[in-house]
């Protein structure tokens, strides 16, 4: 971060963070009123920036509620979602008309949360009804799955326990999938430039900028926001960059795997690195028209 930027947040006049609890009442999942997340609350309103995490899991005892009560507490805004897809929890049209039911269920100051998915297979759009697709808020999607495993099954990428042997030729087909999926009716694409920890150390030579440019170019023009994920190091600095200069849009999220807080850092670092303002921050067209509290501030 650069220092003047750091002097900067340390004298930003306090204008964002709602009403927090006290230490002795603060439940985990909440965000406490650290320096860090301070400054992001007060550097976000001075650049009028509304954050919203629109990558909250209902799993691992994370619940909706959970979610309505850390948005009151720290002003940031909640989008919740849990996985759809063969093998997922959401598996079928029924379990997912009743998971977008239950958590419109809870409401923050008379209104309903926004309720996504996290797609996780390359069909999800043929076996959503019409009558789902509308019901969500947005769809979320990474690249993380892709091609089959020994066992036959899908590759989760994160899992991979073999080497990948020729890198070059690996990336080619993975730029092949990462394009079919910026070509299904998405909002989100998590984690972009992800790569597995096997030839992670590779990043700066396989993502070439022509592959970002072809990234970037696609989400760009269909409307697709480029996440900034609390704790990955995906994206790097070079494709944020580029993603500002051809006219990406942004979106927040933490991914998380129970309701424990996440360090947010990663968040206030884009932000300066990119100079982020208002504009250049995501916000699903279904909520343009302020129907939800998660985009007060955010209509352009």
């Amino acid at each position: 971060m650069r220092p003047t930027a750091t002097l900067a947040f340390a004298c930003v006049a306090a204008a964002f963070v709602a009403t927090a609890a006290t230490p002795a009442e603060k439940a985990d999942y909440r965000y406490g009123l650290t320096r860090l997340n301070d400054v992001l609350a007060k550097e976000c309103a001075r650049r009028g920036i509304t954050i919203t995490d629109w990558h909250i899991h209902l799993r691992g005892g994370m619940t909706a509620a959970m979610a309505a009560d850390r948005e009151k507490t720290s002003g940031i805004r909640s989008g919740v979602l849990e996985n759809h897809g063969r093998e997922w929890p959401l598996d079928s049209d029924e379990t997912l008309a009743a998971f977008i039911a239950d958590a419109k269920k809870t409401l923050i100051d008379g209104r309903t949360m926004p309720v996504g998915i996290q797609v996780n297979d390359r069909d999800w759009h043929r076996r959503v009804s019409p009558e789902n697709l509308a019901a969500l808020d947005y769809v979320l999607a990474d690249t993380m799955i892709m091609g089959t495993g020994r066992n036959g099954k899908p590759q989760r990428l994160w899992l991979l326990d073999e080497p990948i042997s020729d890198p070059d030729a690996w990336m080619e087909r993975y730029m092949e999938h990462n394009m079919r999926v910026l070509d299904e009716p998405i909002s989100i694409l998590a984690n972009p430039t992800y790569l597995p920890t096997c030839i992670a150390g590779e990043y700066d030579r396989l993502w070439t900028e022509e592959r970002m440019r072809k990234v970037i170019a696609k989400a760009v023009a269909k409307g697709i926001a480029l996440e900034i994920q609390a704790e990955s190091p995906f994206p790097r600095a070079k494709f944020l960059k580029l993603a500002k200069k051809m006219g990406a849009k942004f979106s927040f999220g933490t991914n998380n795997f129970d309701p424990k807080p996440k360090d947010l850092s990663r968040w206030l670092e884009v932000i300066d690195w990119l100079d982020l303002k208002g504009d250049d921050i995501w916000r699903p067209a279904k909520l343009k028209n302020g129907q939800h509290p998660s985009t007060d501030g955010e209509r352009g």
